[in-house]
């Protein structure tokens, strides 16, 4: 997601400072005129504003707090825009230590796929002060077509996880509402239209159940961070002291589909968990 997002800030005219844990994969951003970093340390001591995109909150503590982290070289008064999907609180903690050093933090994860980053339509939700926000609202643009600002820090994760939640469990529930199709004996790309006619139809079922049918599990949005979300979900959920058993049952379904070695394939690919369990498959 990072690279995608990072050229489009290239196209609408930013200086780019960039540093990647694999460093082959800030190359082409190199070629697009950005400067490669030699540590985030570097990156924080040339910008005001420092953008992270990574897989979870070991990794963003390591870069921000690590040793050659962002926070060694950042400059008093920089933002530090996170918009990875981690924990809320988590994210509250990094957001004190930032503050402590004399910056301000955003969380600012974005829903979307891989595609949607590289067109730039992205959905960006924000957690954090007020002011700060406004001050990088003209970034947020330039990677999305949707801008929210949802409240004090955290706010804009618990935004994401609400919205991964839906995701996470309507992909299952595509996956069974086919899967009683086809044992039933129903012709599925008939059931398909009928499903979208109706006051029910989802998005979900609408980009998903094609690809189904045909066995394609191209990676829009990888199957092993679905799974990731579905535990920052739950994680969240014991916080706050709520129950969220529909949640804990797909999460198991999805870790089951890791262990199955499944884990860089589409999220969608969680069918083949349900599959095994009915003893058929989907293809049409």
């Amino acid at each position: 997601m990072g690279k995608p997002m990072a050229r489009n800030l290239l196209k609408a005219g930013y200086t780019l400072t960039v540093f990647n844990r694999s460093a082959h994969k800030a190359v082409e951003l190199e070629g697009l005129g950005a400067v490669v970093a030699e540590s985030p340390r570097e990156v924080g001591a040339r910008s005001q504003v420092v953008i992270l995109m990574v897989s979870d909150s070991s990794a963003v503590e390591a870069i921000l707090l690590g040793k050659e982290g962002v926070l060694e070289g950042m400059q008093a008064g920089s933002v530090i825009i996170d918009m990875s999907t981690i924990l809320p609180s988590s994210s509250r903690r990094l957001a004190e230590a930032v503050k402590a050093r004399g910056g301000h933090m955003l969380d600012a994860p974005v829903l979307g796929s891989r595609r949607a980053a590289a067109a730039g339509t992205l959905t960006v939700v924000v957690g954090g002060e007020k002011a700060v926000y406004d001050r990088c609202h003209r970034i947020f643009q330039s990677l999305g077509r949707h801008v929210f600002y949802m409240g004090p820090p955290g706010m804009g994760l618990y935004t994401k996880l609400c919205n991964n939640l839906i995701s996470g469990l309507v992909m299952q529930a595509v996956s069974e509402a086919l899967l009683l199709g086809k044992k039933a004996g129903l012709d599925l790309r008939e059931l398909i239209k009928v499903l979208t006619a109706g006051g029910d139809r989802t998005l979900t079922l609408e980009a998903k159940g094609p690809s189904l049918l045909a066995r394609n599990f191209d990676v829009h949005f990888p199957l092993k961070y679905m799974h990731k979300d579905l535990w920052l979900i739950s994680e969240a959920g014991s916080e706050l002291g709520l129950a969220l058993p529909a949640t804990t049952w797909v999460r198991e379904l999805f870790g089951a589909a890791r262990a199955r070695g499944l884990e860089d394939k589409d999220f969608s690919a969680v069918v083949m968990i349900m599959e095994k369990f009915a003893g058929i498959k989907l293809d049409a």
